[in-house]
């Protein structure tokens, strides 16, 4: 008795844990059947309506396996809608959602089934197999989408599948097709999808119907199968290696329909009539793309060719091969071509030795051929210029690119027409505004090099791109005060260290030379100094230099004097050191400064009321020196005391001065003061001296 007892527990236990059951149903019954939810797996015979399979999405939880091979599923017509706004139910169907988002591994279709409704099995996300029953005529859209299924084997009496209807299969490895209507992104985002077949009775392979399939590289197609149309995105950002397009009879490719793959060669029939928008966009892959029509033979002198069949794609889409860096387009387009679409070739830029358009162009869009860095030659046949958007060769180094047109009167009308006579500019010669002379620097020297220009029109040692300084179209008097403007602002930016290295290139030393005379000068007070020029080498028409003057005095004028009588001179402060003046003087009818002694410029100086230096020194830096034949000579520099008196100014008029000498009170002697009291002797030309008491 005690044995038979424990058998007994040990069968409940069992049957407890399988919590498996089958019931055999009359339609509408199986929730008064089914009293525990907990069930796991279910089998059920009889007759089924869509009150039963409400049932179980709602109320059968925990259920993971389901048998209903030996069921009826009856019509019903509802007063109350059951599921959603649906309230008639087909025979033979199973419902929308009914098992939505359920725990189920293992499914059998009623034997006589013929559709599977809307998500009827979606999230189903450990459903890994299914068997359709021959009888299947249509699986609906979204019907296993988001399920574990790893192989799809789809009878030939399925005629529809609708749109996603495996889509968000992951698990989803393979699968056989031979439906006649396809629905939209059926396949999408099944990224582990390898293997599909295609049966004889496949018409189009449908809308993003392999988007993401990134495992897929190949597709078997029945060899009886004609497939007319491939939908937009179809194989989109999918793996696909090759397709026989030619074989198949595709007549249409939609938009980016095969853009982002891993294809290496496109051959389309005769019968292609569209190519849609990026249809080929962004395969890095991609090296070899046939177009139906005839092929192209490149000229060898210009003569005519022979006449194209009509090609039976007109226009090339905007972004057709964007992005196919490897594809050698050069005998891509065909005659009857007629637009080719914004950044339909963009990137292209694999090296092509000669790039064809047909006779039949006549619009390239925006950035059409940007980007088609490779291209060396550009041939068109199109006598007519064909109309372009913006930037279609951007990138393009275009006037290294020779374009050839099918004649010269075709050739004149490109080298008008804007873009296209890009192709024939001639490398520019880099030009320096205001070098005038040509020798790569912009110095006092190319001034009397534009003033002689102006003056003679000899231009055979001038360049004359350069002489317009101020850019108005013109070569005129004006130039010659833009170029000293120009000379002047930029001496004003240097230190006088590298516009001293700057002068060093352009010019020669020379013993003429600049002498500036000693000059005392105090707080307050305004003198004027002459400046004398030596020069027994050369005659010169123009100089420049720098002055440097102590802390507290400023240069406020240059006048010219007698041997530079015809001279303009010009001023300007220097902005990075203090104190540092650059002077230009120039004649504007090239003469020479007369003479080989005396004085040529007179400064006027003023000292501010804070100068309080008792001596120092002004210096004449950087002097160059233009001859009338436009040679530049350097000069030394020039240096010259500046001194204070302590309170007692000797003002000898008429005189000039020799030298002037300190004595300190302990006797001593020299050119420059000593610290404490000093006796500052003035010796004049004249013979005569003069003193003062100096305090340093």
């Amino acid at each position: 008795m005690r044995k038979l007892f424990f058998l007994l527990l040990l069968a409940a236990a069992t049957a407890l844990g399988s919590q498996a059951i089958t019931v055999q149903n009359t339609a509408g019954q199986l929730s008064q059947l089914v009293t525990n939810t907990q069930i796991t797996e279910l089998t059920v015979t009889g007759t089924m309506d869509a009150r039963d399979f409400l049932f179980i999405s709602n109320e059968l939880t925990e259920l993971t396996s389901v048998n209903l091979s030996q069921v009826n599923i009856l019509p019903m017509e509802n007063a109350s809608m059951l599921y959603g706004t649906v309230s008639s139910y087909k025979a033979n169907e199973v419902p929308r959602t009914a098992f939505f988002g359920k725990k189920l591994t293992t499914v059998v279709l009623p034997a006589n089934i013929e559709s599977v409704g809307y998500a009827a099995f979606a999230g189903c996300y450990q459903l890994r197999s299914v068997t359709f029953p021959a009888t299947l005529a249509n699986i609906g859209e979204y019907a296993f989408a988001g399920s574990a299924l790893t192989s799809v084997d789809v009878p030939a009496s399925v005629q529809v599948i609708g749109k996603g209807a495996f889509a968000r299969c992951e698990n989803l490895t393979s699968a056989t097709i031979n439906s006649t209507f396809l629905g939209d992104f059926m396949f999408l985002g099944d990224t582990h999808l390898s293997q599909v077949t295609l049966g004889n009775t496949v018409r189009n392979i449908a809308k993003g119907m392999f988007n993401g399939c990134a495992a897929l590289k190949t597709i078997n197609i029945d060899p009886a199968c004609r497939i007319t149309r491939i939908d937009d995105e179809a194989f989109i950002n999918s793996g696909l290696e090759a397709i026989d397009l030619n074989t198949l009879g595709v007549g249409t490719i939609g938009e980016w329909a095969l853009a982002q793959t891993q294809i290496s060669n496109v051959e389309m029939g005769s019968g292609m009539t569209l190519l849609g928008e990026g249809a080929l966009a962004h395969n890095p892959m991609l090296e070899s793309v046939i177009l139906p029509g005839m092929g192209h033979d490149y000229p060898t002198g210009g003569g005519r060719r022979a006449p194209h069949r009509p090609h039976t794609i007109a226009d090339i889409k905007d972004y057709t091969f964007a992005g196919d860096g490897a594809l050698n387009a050069g005998n891509l387009l065909r005659e009857g071509v007629t637009t080719i679409g914004n950044y339909a070739l963009y990137n292209v830029s694999a090296e092509i030795d000669t790039m064809w358009l047909p006779s039949s162009v006549n619009y390239l869009g925006d950035r059409a051929m940007a980007g088609m860095t490779g291209m060396k030659v550009l041939v068109t046949d199109a006598t007519d210029v064909p109309a372009l958007g913006n930037d279609v060769w951007a990138g393009v180094d275009q006037p290294s690119v020779p374009l050839i047109t099918p004649n010269n009167e075709s050739a004149i009308l490109y080298k008008a027409a804007d873009q296209w006579m890009n192709f024939f500019f001639e490398p520019q010669e880099e030009v320096i505004v205001g070098d005038v002379n040509g020798d790569g620097h912009v110095t006092i020297s190319d001034v009397t090099a534009l003033i002689n220009y102006l003056l003679s029109g000899d231009d055979s040692n001038v360049n004359v791109k350069a002489t317009d300084v101020n850019q108005d179209g013109n070569t005129s008097i004006g130039d010659v005060t833009a170029l000293i403007n120009l000379l002047l602002n930029g001496s004003s930016n240097k230190s006088v260290s590298s516009i001293h290295d700057s002068v060093v290139i352009n010019t020669v030393a020379t013993s003429d030379k600049f002498i500036l005379p000693a000059v005392s000068l105090k707080a307050g007070e305004t003198k004027t100094i002459d400046v004398e020029l030596e020069n027994n080498e050369h005659a010169y028409t123009a100089l420049r230099c720098e002055i440097i003057l102590p802390q507290g005095v400023e240069l406020t004028n240059v006048k010219a004097l007698e041997r530079s009588s015809n001279h303009s001179f010009y001023i300007k402060r220097n902005e990075v050191e203090d104190n540092v003046y650059t002077i230009m003087g120039v004649d504007m009818n090239l003469m020479t400064i007369t003479g080989s002694e005396g004085n040529v410029m007179r400064l006027t100086i003023t000292a501010n009321d804070d100068f309080e230096a008792t001596t120092a020194e002004m210096k004449l830096v950087n002097s160059v020196l233009v001859t009338d034949h436009n040679e530049s000579y350097l000069a030394d520099d020039a240096v010259a005391n500046m001194s204070i008196n302590s309170g007692i100014e000797q003002v000898v008029a008429d005189k000039e001065i020799d030298r002037v000498r300190y004595i300190n009170v302990a006797g001593q002697e020299s050119d420059m003061p000593f610290d404490g009291v000093n006796i500052m002797v003035t010796t004049y030309t004249d013979g005569t001296t003069t003193t003062a008491k100096v305090i340093k």
